[in-house]
């Protein structure tokens, strides 16, 4: 890996943390915010998914937002019956 290539990607994740720390300081759409940063990762990083997969890009695209989208119900239904436990 070239320095170029390094710096490009620490640039890159640096950029990503500062988004998502914006929209988490949002006050509306939060959850909206995050849901699109996600997907657009996704997106971003399908072609890359491609290369060591052979598979169509766009059904891999899908299936990582299938998932992403699978696991945040999973996660916020957890959540709404713990507090919900809680409270008895």
């Amino acid at each position: 890996m070239a320095l170029n290539e390094i710096l490009l990607g620490l640039l890159l994740l640096a950029g990503l943390a500062y988004y998502f720390r914006q929209a988490f300081a949002s006050q509306k759409n939060k959850a909206r915010i995050v849901d699109l940063l996600v997907v657009g990762i996704i997106l971003f990083t399908r072609p890359k998914i491609h290369v060591h997969v052979k598979t169509d890009p766009l059904m891999i695209a899908g299936i990582l937002v299938f998932a992403y989208a699978w696991g945040t119900l999973i996660i916020e239904k957890f959540w709404e019956g713990y507090k919900g436990n809680e409270n008895r």
